[in-house]
């Protein structure tokens, strides 16, 4: 089941410079495939540190002296080594600048991929001790014409079961797809992705917090409304924490108004749209009167094909009752903004208005009958 992963990839990886690959996303969106793939013609060594209790440096010490043993054994033939989860290991990027600058220092060539679905964790390692010695390939979950191209899916079906492949061999037994994507990626997610490697005293509270939130696509709520309905005690900044480590893991994205200000000292009220459709809650896409997963499926397509771009950044639009669902800003800038026809009853803005409020761009509509010309476009600068 592979992904097409872009050709850019294929070329660094040969590349003789030989920069540390370095694959970001969430889980079940491909990486360790693009892995195999990518080292099909090499002599192989790949390692997972997704262990229930996570390793130590010993781990990717020893793991590297193996693919240092391997060049030696097998001259002229070329090595890679490939570690999983690598953010699960602490210091892991210390211990990694050691030794790959002790192979530059020793003349031994090798190839290495570190695979990570930790986000923020990984990029934090590259920045502090792996600057100009890696390249990042962002893994972000499968799009429409993915999934179309591999399972013949139509649109209605990824608005149910959203990108994640192995599902769309489940949906013949529902039961067994949705217990799929509760239990063997939402709880590895939120049960050891998250609470293992950040910060979280009240884990039952974060649970609440995703749970509450999947029945809630797409729609603007505050953290102080959710709050009020989540048994946990707690507060909002509580709140807001858990929801930035639940972006970082790539499971819902709090995205926030836009605002011309240049200078912004305090979050608006978050829209909540999930990057996968999905992890949205059955009861949800079960009710076929809810435009709210339509809106979720375009905001989707624009955080997935964004994904890693960091001059990108998606917000809505919402003043003195007017409403635009979506605002793609590039470097800052609204480069478009996005209205859904979903049947939800809402006062659009004038050009007028739009412009005073600082979004001097076009509006794109998206209904039923554009959708899918929308969702075939996967480069954002061409939207």
């Amino acid at each position: 089941m592979d992904r097409n992963f872009p050709f850019s990839l294929k070329e660094r990886w040969a590349d003789p410079k030989g920069l540390i690959q370095v694959f970001v996303g969430p889980r079940q969106v491909g990486k360790t495939t693009a892995a195999q793939s990518l080292t099909n013609l090499d002599e192989t060594i790949f390692a997972s540190a997704d262990l229930p209790a996570p390793p130590t440096i010993d781990f990717i010490v020893t793991k590297w002296g193996e693919a240092r043993d391997l060049v030696v054994r097998k001259p002229g033939k070329s090595v890679a080594l490939v570690l999983d989860e690598i953010q699960k290991i602490p210091r892991w990027s210390e211990v990694v600048k050691g030794l790959s600058d002790e192979d530059r220092r020793l003349g031994v060539k090798f190839k290495v991929a570190l695979l990570g679905s930790s986000a923020l964790l990984i990029e934090k390692g590259l920045s502090e001790s792996l600057t100009g010695r890696f390249e990042a390939n962002y893994f972000p979950h499968w799009v429409y014409p993915e999934i179309r191209a591999l399972f013949g899916a139509t649109i209605e079906q990824y608005m149910r079961w959203g990108g994640y492949p192995k599902v769309y061999e489940l949906i013949n037994d529902e039961e067994r797809a949705v217990d799929y994507i509760e239990n063997s990626i939402l709880e590895p997610s939120l049960g050891r992705d998250i609470l293992a490697l950040h910060s979280v005293d009240k884990p039952a509270l974060l649970r609440q917090l995703f749970w509450y939130v999947s029945r809630l696509p797409s729609q603007i709520v505050s953290f102080e409304k959710i709050l009020g309905h989540l048994q946990d005690r707690g507060n909002s900044a509580t709140l807001v924490h858990y929801a930035e480590l639940m972006k970082q893991a790539f499971l819902v994205c709090p995205i926030y108004k836009f605002s011309a200000a240049k200078h912004r000292t305090k979050k608006s009220t978050p829209k909540w749209v999930f990057p996968n459709c999905g992890l949205i809650h059955p009861s949800v896409k079960t009710d076929s009167s809810s435009g709210f997963v339509f809106e979720n499926l375009v905001g989707s397509h624009l955080l997935n094909i964004t994904y890693g771009r960091k001059r990108y950044e998606l917000r809505y639009f919402r003043d003195d009752g007017y409403e635009v669902d979506f605002v793609l800003c590039k470097d800052g800038e609204p480069k478009f903004a996005v209205e859904v026809k979903s049947g939800r009853i809402k006062k659009i803005p004038t050009a007028a208005k739009l412009k005073s409020s600082g979004i001097n761009c076009p509006l794109r509509v998206i209904s039923p009958q554009n959708i899918a010309e929308f969702l075939d476009i996967l480069d954002p600068d061409k939207l």
